[in-house]
């Protein structure tokens, strides 16, 4: 025991034995393995050399005494002997089970006590004979290693067990103290993966910072302002309790600027009013306070303290609640977690699970069938497009591993292509696709056929049509319809039993509430009875008390029972099968349905990242909440996680195209169509990086240039991208005064014309009335002066009873009198 002790000691302390540990972490890494292998081997070797042999008491009947040395070579020899008999398969070991082994051979029994936490009991006893066996195998290795020295030894040791070397931890190495050399042989027990979590926990500071960002941090007050906001209610409360009345800025220069709110307000002054002090936006005048019966009051510190202290707790309960949409969506998006990977994995899977639910339950209905055909049909004749109908296809031996999404993280020029290469692209996907189904449609009206054979032949529910049933199931599944196929589907079957249910309502109410059955007994015998049309005659004519009623009514009821028979033959399956389709395919609906809540709720905040980056672009920032969360839905209904990408790579596209879209849509009082808006930002695009590369805003010839455009299409789409203004614009501080103020009313006379005109009325009037009345008349008809037209000569000449010459001698005349300075001088001026 001394002897082996001082082994051990001398073992551990060997400073090879710090290079066996450094060579085994250094091995975990690929690259190192070569240099690991020979600082292993080296380790092992200067260890045989130090060690001295040490005699020991046997531990079992199987296993003899041997020195340390030799102890440790028959280690590192049973692991190259388990590697070369098994062949790389998982290796074994007996559980040896000795007190006397684990009191004289620690290093022993602890290995011994390892594998026997992880082998079962059945097992151990059967590996023993193997045991024995690789122990014989271990020795005869070991003799031909000696034989061949110790390079050979080297090559034998450590070339099949290297990466059992590079998978050990440093925590196994120096784990124990006198367990310096561990044999520890692969166990036949895998080792389990730790599950990865499917949610992701968002740190309290990343909420705070997106509160923050919105504006929407929570007003949290500390002790010194809580303390402040005490002090000053109660000299708030104590001045309107002794004046008898208070203002709204006295009010509002008593509270902290955390507390300065509508709501907050209306609280506070809620409460004044409670305790008898009234409110006013003004001081009031002595009348007002003797009309109001407001007083002055004597209130001491202790009333002004608990009054204070009331109120402090009223308005500390109402501060904590809040109406503001945002900061209650907020707070409601921040409860949920993040998804991991894995998550949406795991929900993507469910969301498909629900679907392939729903389209199993509903390939047992032959009218589905027929109406999936009718859709093939339509495909074929080109009435439809396959990407309405088909996403993909599906295997039944499909594996659902998905691949990581960096292994597309590389650049493909060819799946980059655009243009008419990838127009060309699309269409040859879309030409497969559309082959592919139309073979499949194929299979499915070969089966149809075949189910409708025996169907004729044997009946529902034979097991002919079991037997062709299930085929046809089988290969409809293997076809990825879209969610609106799916969807108008499950509306034809919810259709079909809507039907059912109306009549059978129907029935109810001619039989039970017209007729008098009572409801126990209606629900006891109609069901068995739903489709018998003798059913309602032999009631009638049992002689019970509602008897003679219902004899009255067997017309009506045996034509919605006929109604019944008909759509039973329609749908092939009977009622009762019908409804337990319609059920199992709500169930399936259902838990789609929950499944796709859960990713749209785990990924909202994608959404307000998203939107905050379209602010301030004609619509509010809740308006582009909820277009972006409609494009989130959209995004979870197309979703494949199949293709490796994360969701949130998938549906920020989704996300972004429906914010934009809204914008092109909404936020103009002129809308424009979106083509047009892409070219407008194009150009403003154009615009900016001008005006920063050469300091002034490009003109029309400019931009045509850069754009490639014609020079009078920039014109017009400059003269679209104005925004519409509002008349009733505000203008000033006073707001007295509108922008249609300031604009010219171009159908009306300017008032400065209007002035001018009033002036040269006057004075045309005042110098004609210094002519003779017969030459101010002929000049007034002549020029059409106060009239509503001017005349002729010959007009004039009628009207004094006069000739065209003397009508001309009369207006020369009077022109050379307007010509005198004396009257000329006045018109001047309007010249």
């Amino acid at each position: 025991m001394p002897a082996t002790k001082s082994a051990k000691s001398s073992v551990k302390s060997s400073p090879t034995t710090s290079a066996a540990k450094s060579a085994k972490a250094t091995a975990a890494s690929p690259a190192a393995k070569p240099a690991a292998k020979r600082a292993t081997a080296a380790a092992g070797k200067t260890v045989k050399a130090s060690a001295a042999p040490t005699p020991a008491k046997a531990a079992t009947k199987k296993v003899s005494s041997v020195s340390e040395k030799q102890r440790l070579s028959q280690a590192e020899l049973l692991k190259a002997a388990d590697a070369l008999l098994n062949a790389g398969a998982p290796k074994k070991r007996a559980a040896k089970k000795s007190e006397a082994a684990d009191e004289e051979t620690p290093v022993k029994a602890k290995a011994a006590t390892k594998t026997a936490a992880k082998a079962k009991t059945a097992k151990a006893e059967e590996d023993k004979p193997k045991a024995s066996r690789k122990t014989a195998a271990a020795k005869t290795s070991k003799a031909k290693a000696k034989d061949k020295g110790d390079e050979d030894i080297d090559d034998t040791d450590f070339s099949d067990i290297e990466e059992d070397i590079a998978g050990d931890s440093e925590e196994d190495i120096a784990g124990d103290s006198e367990e310096v050399v561990e044999t520890s042989t692969p166990s036949s027990d895998a080792p389990t993966e730790k599950v990865k979590p499917l949610r992701m926990k968002v740190s309290k500071a990343k909420e705070r910072a997106l509160m923050k960002e919105f504006g929407l941090d929570e007003a949290v007050l500390t002790e010194e302002e809580m303390s402040t906001r005490r002090q000053r209610l109660k000299a708030l409360i104590k001045l309107g309790k002794t004046r008898g009345y208070l203002t709204n800025a006295e009010i509002s220069d008593h509270l902290p600027d955390k507390l300065v709110d509508a709501e907050t307000l209306e609280v506070v002054i809620s409460m004044l009013n409670d305790m008898g002090v009234a409110v006013y936006e003004q001081t009031p005048d002595a009348e007002t306070l003797l009309l109001n019966n407001t007083g002055q009051s004597a209130t001491t510190e202790e009333e002004a303290e608990e009054e204070a202290e009331a109120a402090l707790s009223t308005v500390d309960s109402e501060f904590g609640r809040t109406t503001d949409p945002v900061r209650m969506y907020m707070r409601e998006m921040g409860t949920v977690e993040l998804l991991t990977r894995e998550g949406e994995i795991e929900i993507a899977k469910r969301i498909e699970g629900g679907l392939q639910d729903m389209m199993l339950a509903i390939s047992a209905s032959p009218a589905t069938i027929a109406e999936i055909l009718a859709m093939g049909e339509e495909i074929r004749e080109g009435k439809v497009v396959i990407s309405t109908v088909v996403d993909g296809f599906s295997d039944a031996d499909e594996n659902d591993d998905y691949v990581a999404e960096e292994d597309f993280d590389e650049y493909d020029e060819e799946d980059d292509d655009d243009g008419k290469g990838g127009s060309k692209a699309l269409t040859k996907k879309l030409e497969e696709l559309k082959n592919e189904a139309l073979s499949r449609f194929a299979k499915l009206q070969s089966l149809f056929e075949q189910l409708h054979a025996a169907y004729d032949k044997s009946g529902y529910g034979s097991p002919q049509y079991t037997k062709v049933q299930d085929q046809l199931s089988a290969e409809l599944m293997t076809i990825r319809f879209t969610a609106k196929t799916i969807e108008k589907l499950c509306d034809m079957l919810r259709e079909q039993v809507d039907s059912v249910r109306q009549k059978e309502r129907a029935l109810r109410k001619i039989i039970v509430e017209k007729c008098g059955l009572p409801q126990e007994k209606f629900i006891q015998l109609f069901p068995a009875n739903l489709l018998n049309l003798q059913w309602i005659e032999k009631e009638a004519q049992a002689g019970n008390s509602w008897s003679a009623i219902m004899g009255r009514n067997i017309p009506p009821v045996q034509e919605l029972q006929q109604n019944l028979i008909d759509l039973q033959a329609r749908v092939v399956v009977p009622l009762d099968e019908l409804k337990l389709i319609n059920k199992r395919m709500n169930d399936g609906e259902r838990a789609s349905r929950n499944a796709k809540k859960e990713m749209i709720e785990a990924n909202l905040r994608l959404v307000i990242s998203i939107a905050k980056k379209y602010t301030n672009r004609g619509l509010q920032f809740l308006d582009l909440i909820q277009e972006g969360n409609i494009g989130l839905m959209k995004a979870v209904d197309k979703f494949e996680y199949r293709r490796g990408y994360k969701f949130s790579t998938y549906a920020t596209w989704w996300i972004r195209q429906a914010i934009t879209r809204s914008i092109a849509d909404q936020a103009r009082t002129i809308r424009i169509p979106v083509h047009m808006i892409e070219t407008i930002n194009k150009m403003n695009r154009i615009s900016r990086q001008h005006l920063q590369e050469f300091g002034f805003e490009p003109d029309a010839s400019i931009l045509a240039e850069k754009m490639e455009i014609p020079e009078d299409k920039i014109r017009k789409i400059m003269k679209i991208a104005k925004e519409p203004i509002s008349m009733e614009t505000p203008i000033g501080d006073d707001d007295d005064s509108h922008l249609g103020d300031f604009i010219e009313d171009s159908a009306n006379t300017a008032p400065v014309d209007a002035a001018m005109q009033a002036g040269l009325r006057d004075v045309v009037k005042d110098i004609l009335d210094g002519l003779t009345p017969r030459e101010a008349k002929v000049l007034r008809m002549r020029f059409g002066i106060e009239m509503s037209t001017d005349h002729t000569l010959e007009e004039v000449g009628k009207q004094f009873d006069v000739t065209r010459e003397r009508i001309r001698q009369i207006e020369a005349k009077a022109l050379r009198k307007l010509k005198h300075p004396s009257r000329s001088d006045k018109l001047r001026s309007f010249i």
